[in-house]
């Protein structure tokens, strides 16, 4: 349970915007490159993040409660 006392209101806002920058700067980066490859993997890659940070903190937030 300890760990899950890392994942609070500041490591979901900073993952969120990792996401998005992800998202919205890398994506659009690599599809003007002509990398289609990198940009499928950095699209999975932003919303695997964003998941993933927003699972962890609605976790920590059950388990702590109880």
């Amino acid at each position: 349970m300890r760990i899950l006392g890392l994942f609070d209101i500041y490591f979901l806002i900073m993952m969120l915007i990792e996401g998005s920058v992800v998202l919205s700067v890398d994506v659009r980066f690599f599809k003007k490159s002509g990398v289609v490859i990198l940009s499928r993997k950095a699209h999975i890659l932003g919303w695997a993040s964003i998941i993933i940070a927003i699972t962890l903190f609605v976790l920590r937030w059950i388990f702590l409660k109880i």
